[in-house]
């Protein structure tokens, strides 16, 4: 299998982690991306894969670079920064020690070479093109040449994907998303695996090239590109307060009693029934949390959020929530023990009754009220 035997435990191409540790890591992928716990060996083939051929690069232009950071300080699994050793990420600014001509030099022989991946962290300013420039290239400029000999572009963190606070109004530098970018670039129809959030996550990212390693295809896709295994529901269909949501249970105002009881934050602006996201299930810090565990959901993963929903602490429209006293009973159970087992096993289950990742109706355009329905990813 690749080379190595899963049961030898020898892993050649990631030393210093045990088999035990690896193939449980192996089991989580292999259920994010809803090929069940018996593709763990192939998804073990995968990384190894992954760790072996794949060169990466990594372009940053209108961003913070929390996105970067995300990836360089995940904490779990510990296979995350073994791959990112392993894998030949031939350029990261934030990380890289070469700069200006020798770092693009790097740049350049690995786009020449052909056969690599390209993740892009920062909005395209496409008003003024000079407002973010990279050797005395302009970003569009570089995004354009480079999406055209990738094997596959990832946008990460929302900022990439749809611009997010650099292009919220009055949007002076006319930033835009790289797939938007790509269009005004006159290339028709672009292929962005969107991973959006704000920062971008590094185990979508991660589990979004595993899919393509192991499925040979890109993942099927939303109408505004965003993997469906992992953006599939909404970030209120997985959210451990749904049960006082459907109890009519609210926060009514931030450090009320109802706030040390850990009701819904609804009232006070979440935008989880509007956000399709896995936030719940994958969460941050090594999974121990996520926002809701602090303040609401203000639908980062979304296209144009700071201009759509904000204010940030009002309800949002055309979400009408139970009036509180309705029984719940049931819903409190159930959302009782998946607490109590954990979010992993209602990940679990969800990919294993075939829920995952086909969830959640098809996203509106931006700024506009014609529906679309989710498109394929191309091979």
């Amino acid at each position: 299998m690749g080379g190595w035997n899963i049961l030898d435990g020898k892993i050649p191409s990631f030393p210093g982690i045990s088999r035990r540790d690896f193939l449980k890591y192996c089991t989580t992928l292999a259920v994010i991306i809803g090929a069940g716990e018996a593709a763990a060996p192939q998804i073990a083939e995968a990384l190894d894969a992954l760790a072996k051929r794949p060169a990466v690069i990594w372009s940053q232009f209108m961003e913070c670079t929390g996105c970067a950071v995300s990836l360089l300080q995940s904490r779990t699994p510990d296979v995350a920064n073994l791959i990112l050793r392993d894998i030949s990420l031939n350029y990261l600014e934030t990380a890289m020690a070469p700069a200006g001509d020798q770092a693009e030099k790097s740049f350049d022989e690995t786009v020449n070479a052909g056969g690599f991946y390209y993740v892009v962290e920062g909005a395209v300013a496409e008003g003024v093109p000079k407002a973010i420039t990279v050797h005395g290239k302009t970003a569009q400029e570089i995004f354009a040449a480079t999406y055209k000999k990738a094997k596959a572009t990832i946008a990460i963190g929302n900022c990439a994907c749809y611009g997010n606070i650099q292009a919220a109004a009055p949007n002076p530098t006319g930033a835009v998303g790289t797939t938007e970018a790509l269009k005004k670039a006159g290339i028709a129809n672009p292929t962005v695996i969107n991973i959006a959030r704000c920062p971008g996550n590094a185990e979508d990212m991660l589990a979004t090239l595993v899919y393509v390693l192991h499925f040979n295809k890109l993942p099927d896709l939303d109408s505004i590109g965003r993997p469906l295994f992992l953006y599939g529901q909404t970030v209120h269909d997985n959210c451990e307060r749904r049960a006082h949501f459907e109890a009519g249970e609210f926060v009514e105002t931030f450090g009320d009693a109802n706030t040390q009881k850990e009701f819904c934050w609804f009232k006070v602006g979440c935008k989880g029934p509007k956000t399709f996201a896995p936030c719940p299930v994958t969460r941050w810090n090594g999974h121990i949390s996520w926002c809701v565990h602090n303040g609401p959901c203000i639908g980062c993963a979304e296209p144009s959020f700071w201009d759509n929903l904000t204010p940030f602490t009002q309800e949002v429209a055309d979400v009408h929530p139970p009036v509180a006293g309705i029984s719940t009973t049931t819903i409190g159970e159930v959302l009782g023990v998946a607490t109590a087992v954990g979010l992993g096993a209602h990940f679990i289950g969800q990919a294993a009754t075939g829920r995952l990742g086909h969830g959640g109706p098809p996203e509106k355009e931006p700024g506009g009220e014609k529906t679309y329905k989710p498109k394929g990813g191309k091979k």
